[in-house]
């Protein structure tokens, strides 16, 4: 997804070790202070309550906090039940049965029963290659789900799965009575769908939404009926900022509580102030240049040439724009998967050097000549011919982005130039304008753009974005290779996890060699908050519950 709230590679080393706790400022249990409204401040915001066409972190935030998982990450980063309580498999792979805690209630009053995870559990698969294709790389392989008493699910597989609970975890249990009313016109109705228009937001999990402001406030309360922990807070205020530099001054003044992202131009100076407390660590948001992949776009076809962008990373000044557009809080990189996903990540993949000169060669090797500045594309003939034109192009820059997309743009622009690249800014506009404009024409009217991707620990769901699948739901850059394709399904059906590391590492060094991105960056996430509060889980955003419920008073 698009940045998931953090994530850090401090866990994803837990989890390789399988022991340890979450974050730094949590409580390793006991009595806690109750009490209080945590006011939570952000630039990011909830593009959509409807997790069918929900793009942003802090839209997942909000399907894991009003909606039922059969599992979540826990403390450690490590696989816990949410509302199951228990889970078993049968001896060949295919059948997986989780009971579930009893007699519980939607916040309506509605029973919540097996029969809710049913109904959305083949409601996706109904309409998987259509309006659900956006959660359906979790139900991968699912045959079908059966409920056969109001406590225990049955998942049936088509094929034995290695990363069951991992999938599970990004399973959302709608509720039926309140859903079912939107799957006609053969299942797009349920694009449609706006809770957020409807409220309160019927929840089965910790807290359902009683107000919400997209570019506001949006509160969350305590779900009476809640199967779990109770929230130690009265309420969890959500505030979204314009700029940031109004949201540091009102932690400043103590109108705020906690900030999840400082930018990294304000940290150093809170981390002098009194009473406030930042917290630092590598995350797991990649930051990237795409490249419109489509192998039928009809323009500048010259930037599906993977030798064009390997010369355009060494064209890339990395360390400038970690200086400047980060000051200092990230980390080089050259891969879709962050280091979060540990032995999952290819050793291999590293970034390319700064260089300039390394990057002229190459374009000079490919006949794109220097006039006054700028190389010219030469002349082709063929099913796609295009006339000799300038190495001229637009990047679209969405305005959403967590970090300064203007300077970072302005970096790129500037060492581009010096290999003879010229390239215009096109305002992105929000989340889903931007991607409007990248999905325009069947992926087929845009160059460049620059954004982020945030995944998992499991790799499954980032490699998924990438195939023919998911366009138009998670694919921004129209990448459509049926052998890449081939190799995702039969990574997601090997159960042994040496092979499927194999598979992992093999389509990785494909998109590495292919260039559908440049990954520039892995940010550091930053956080603060005022010492009043305690009881954080900084790395649990959009993964647990107890991200929102474990907060507490200190005084």
């Amino acid at each position: 997804m698009r940045r998931r709230l953090v994530g850090a590679a401090l866990a994803a080393a837990v989890l390789l070790a399988g022991c340890g706790q979450g974050g730094s400022s949590s409580d390793e249990g006991g009595s806690v202070e109750k009490g209080g409204i945590l006011k939570v401040g952000t630039v990011d915001y909830i593009d959509s309550l409807n997790p069918f066409i929900a793009i942003e972190g802090q839209s997942y935030n909000a399907m894991v906090m009003q909606y039922p998982q059969l599992v979540q990450y826990g403390p450690g980063i490590k696989i816990e039940g949410d509302w199951a309580t228990d889970w078993s498999k049968s001896s060949d792979g295919l059948k997986w049965t989780f009971n579930l805690k009893p007699g519980v209630k939607w916040s309506d009053g509605k029973p919540l029963t097996a029969a809710d995870a049913a109904w959305t559990g083949n409601t996706i698969l109904k309409y998987a290659d259509g309006p659900t294709s956006a959660l359906a790389p979790a139900l991968s392989n699912v045959k079908k789900f059966i409920a056969p008493d109001d406590d225990t699910l049955v998942i049936q597989y088509t094929d034995a799965v290695g990363n069951v609970l991992a999938q599970m975890e990004q399973f959302y249990i709608l509720p039926e009575h309140v859903w079912s009313k939107y799957t006609g016109n053969d299942g797009k109705d349920i694009k449609t769908f706006q809770p957020e228009q409807d409220l309160p937001v019927v929840s089965g999990g910790a807290y359902f939404i009683d107000k919400f402001d997209k570019k506001g406030t949006t509160v969350y309360k305590p779900n009476p009926n809640f199967y779990g922990p109770e929230s130690n807070t009265e309420a969890v205020a959500l505030i979204y900022y314009t700029n940031s530099t109004s949201m540091i001054a009102d932690l400043r003044a103590g109108t705020l509580d906690w900030i999840e992202s400082v930018p990294a131009n304000a940290a150093k100076a809170l981390e002098s102030e009194p009473g406030i407390t930042v917290q630092s660590e590598l995350g797991s948001q990649v930051d990237n240049i795409t490249f419109n992949s489509n192998p039928v776009k009809p323009e500048n076809r010259e930037l599906l040439d993977p030798k064009v962008r390997e010369a355009l990373e060494y064209a890339t000044n990395r360390q400038e724009l970690i200086d400047v557009v980060y000051n200092g809080y990230a980390e080089p990189r050259a891969n879709l998967i962050s280091s979060q996903s540990g032995d999952w990540v290819n050793p291999a993949i590293k970034p390319l050097p700064y260089d300039p000169e390394r990057a002229n060669e190459i374009l000079d090797s490919l006949g794109y000549k220097m006039r006054n500045g700028v190389r010219w594309a030469p002349a082709t003939t063929g099913e796609y011919a295009q006339a000799a034109h300038p190495m001229s192009y637009e990047v679209i820059v969405p305005g959403s982005l967590n970090y300064n997309g203007e300077r970072y743009f302005e970096i790129i622009k500037d060492s581009w130039a010096d290999v003879g690249v010229k390239l215009t800014l096109k305002p992105g506009g929000d989340t889903g304008q931007a991607y409007a404009l990248e999905t325009a024409g069947g992926y087929t009217k845009f160059d460049i753009a620059v954004w982020d991707w945030v995944g998992y620990v499991d790799p499954d769901f980032m490699l998924s974005v990438m195939t023919k699948g998911q366009w138009y739901s998670w694919n921004d850059t129209g990448y459509n290779d049926p052998a890449y394709d081939a190799m995702y399904k039969e990574q997601s059906r090997t159960v042994d996890q040496e092979e499927r590391r194999k598979l992992v590492w093999e389509m990785q060094a494909k998109l590495a060699r292919e260039r559908p991105y440049i990954h520039t960056v892995q940010e550091e996430i930053i956080m603060a908050f005022r010492d009043e509060w305690d009881g954080f889980y900084p790395q649990l955003g959009a993964y647990c519950k107890c991200y929102y419920t474990s907060p507490h008073l200190t005084q």
